[in-house]
């Protein structure tokens, strides 16, 4: 499960919002929908050509009014899904922390550029780090203990947390509001352009085939259902999601995989070895993806995506349902 919900900067807290996973809105053709803000700006996160005015107010995914007095120059990301936006839209040397996540191979997508930028394990315990960086603007995700974000906002350090990556649709969103916190809303654009005329092109090259039934399922046991973006990634490839009508992420039994009967079965490269266990696991021989060996290992840092990296998570499974399809080159913005 570690591998789905990259987004926390303690293990235990991805695996409590992978777990928890019950947002977002699945399916091809979903577009991102505005943050609610107040005072500098009104727009949508994405939908608008304005230009960011400071002071702005904007409130976030729990309820909280934010409020910059300028452009922020100091940016803490404490999750691994803003760490990857960040580098699209701002310079270096505004990227004061990333998380641990960032750095490591097996999850980012950005670890090259990050290299250098000092990390944060857990937002959590490490709030004096926080504060001892003297940032201007603090990025982290709901599920942050609340005593730590009262800690970093009673040092009147703007502080947003995000509460939604289960979806594209949620991604998209979250690249605007980041755009319009750091004074970029027209890179945020480009950056979301970039990943529709992606998702576009993947989906022209993959029309015509006949969708494959698709399990999303790992060693921890659980199954990517609907509301997860693992279903929306399914979906974009051309795919169907087997495991479609659970609700989020769910732990199923051999037997359940059984009557599931995929076509395919995806995992991602952080747990490889479990491939092997799944096609030679005595119980799973008549499931239609093991007797054809359709069992394939997924890039984790690109199936795992919460940022506009999630278009390579996209990529990869098409390639694996529809090996002969002539998919397209995926734009992503870089750093």
């Amino acid at each position: 499960m570690l591998k789905r919900k990259m987004i926390s900067v303690t293990t235990v807290a991805v695996l409590a919002a992978a777990l928890a996973a019950a947002c977002g809105s699945p399916g091809a053709g979903n577009h991102a929908s505005g943050a609610n803000l107040s005072g500098g700006n009104s727009a949508s996160g994405t939908g608008s050509a304005q230009t960011v005015h400071y002071p702005l107010t904007l409130t976030d995914d729990v309820g909280h009014k934010v409020t910059l007095d300028k452009q922020p120059q100091r940016i803490i990301s404490a999750t691994e899904g803003t760490d990857e936006i960040l580098t699209a839209l701002v310079p270096k040397k505004r990227i004061a922390m990333v998380t641990s996540y960032a750095a490591d191979p097996s999850y980012s997508n950005v670890r090259s550029f990050v290299k250098g930028i000092p990390t944060i394990s857990d937002a959590a315990t490490d709030a004096e780090k926080i504060l001892a960086a003297k940032p201007d603007l603090v990025l982290l995700a709901s599920y942050t203990k609340p005593g730590a974000v009262k800690q970093i906002e009673q040092a009147h350090v703007p502080t947003y947390e995000f509460d939604n990556f289960n979806s594209i649709s949620d991604i998209e969103r979250n690249i605007g509001v980041v755009g319009k916190l750091v004074g970029e809303p027209a890179k945020a654009r480009q950056v979301v352009r970039d990943m529709e005329r992606s998702l576009t092109a993947i989906h022209q090259a993959v029309k015509r085939e006949k969708p494959v039934t698709v399990l999303d399922y790992s060693s921890y046991g659980f199954a990517a259902g609907r509301n997860t973006t693992v279903n929306d990634v399914i979906i974009h490839a051309g795919g169907k999601n087997a495991a479609s009508q659970l609700n989020g992420w769910a732990k199923i039994s051999d037997e359940e995989v059984v009557k599931l009967n995929p076509d395919v079965i995806i995992d991602a490269s952080d747990d490889k070895s479990f491939v092997n266990k799944i096609l030679q696991d005595p119980k799973l021989q008549t499931v239609s993806a093991v007797k054809n060996h359709r069992v394939y290992v997924i890039n984790s840092a690109d199936l795992g995506s919460v940022s506009q990296y999630v278009v390579k998570g996209v990529w990869d499974v098409a390639h694996v349902l529809y090996p002969k399809a002539d998919l397209p080159k995926v734009t992503v913005a870089r750093p």
